[in-house]
């Protein structure tokens, strides 16, 4: 189920980077989602691969962050699907306490740009989606 749209009332939503949470745990998730939503981006909360792939048919992200064991599919199968969308250049960060070698190993054949292993540091997180997005999170598309 796609929970939340949390964007900022106060900004306008068309210059915000929008980033695509998937992770069935809700407390992460809604962690995640407003960490980034304080540092000004604009985020869409997923719980399972599927209701992200729905999603996706129908908005445009800039980038996102997908937990390896979700409910429903593979989180890197799902990073698969989702880079084949998002094209080379846009950013999408995995995040999994199964930090084996056969995840670590995939990470680069699925396109994902980084890994953070949980817990995550959330500010390591935050610095490195304002470096993607050249330091701020108003940067226009």
């Amino acid at each position: 189920m796609v929970v939340s749209d949390s964007t900022s009332a106060a900004s306008d939503v068309a210059t915000q980077s929008r980033i695509l949470i998937v992770d069935d745990n809700h407390g992460v998730a809604k962690a995640l989602s407003r960490l980034l939503t304080d540092a000004n981006f604009a985020t869409q909360v997923s719980f399972c691969g599927s209701d992200a792939i729905a999603y996706l048919e129908d908005h445009a992200i800039d980038g996102a962050v997908v937990d390896v064991h979700l409910p429903d599919m593979n989180g890197l199968v799902l990073t698969q699907a989702i880079r084949q969308r998002l094209g080379p250049d846009k950013p999408i960060v995995v995040l999994s306490g199964d930090t084996s070698m056969e995840v670590l190993n995939s990470l680069r054949h699925v396109g994902a740009t980084y890994f953070f292993s949980k817990p995550v540091n959330a500010n390591q997180l935050l610095d490195r989606f304002k470096g993607w997005f050249g330091g701020s999170a108003d940067a226009s598309h």
